[in-house]
């Protein structure tokens, strides 16, 4: 179990209330929980566009990091999980515009049959090593 001053909060009174944290810090590796699209309110941002979703989440991604001092050039691993293969291979673009100043990293991709919220097509979860 992570410790309190292991944990960080991306929206501490949702996340509290479905009991899970947005990262913990292991020593110099901070891993992320998996970050959907939803608002602070938890209703899904672009729900019918994949892209959308992206960009929503990286937006989360990188202010998540921010917190601990990182960027997405300190992610060393995704795991994407998405409900239409076809279009997340269609919206590739929204993502590697994010690392276009950077290497990826690697990357595991998996087709689910649904995730948190019906209208929720990606879900992407990452770790960092500090700097």
């Amino acid at each position: 179990m992570a410790h309190i001053s292991q944990v960080q909060y991306y929206n501490e009174a949702v996340e509290k209330q479905l009991g899970f944290v947005a990262s913990v810090q292991t020593g110099k590796t901070l891993h992320l929980s998996g970050v959907v699209s939803v608002d602070d309110q938890l209703q899904v941002v672009a729900p019918t566009d994949m892209a959308g979703q992206v960009d929503r989440i990286y937006d989360i991604i990188e202010k998540t990091l921010a917190k601990s001092g990182a960027t997405l050039q300190h992610v060393v691993n995704e795991l994407i999980f998405v409900t239409d293969m076809q279009k997340f291979a269609a919206a590739g673009a929204a993502r590697s515009k994010r690392y276009a100043k950077c290497a990826p990293p690697a990357t595991t991709a998996v087709q689910v049959s649904a995730l948190f919220l019906p209208a929720v097509m990606i879900e992407i979860q990452v770790t960092a090593v500090l700097p």
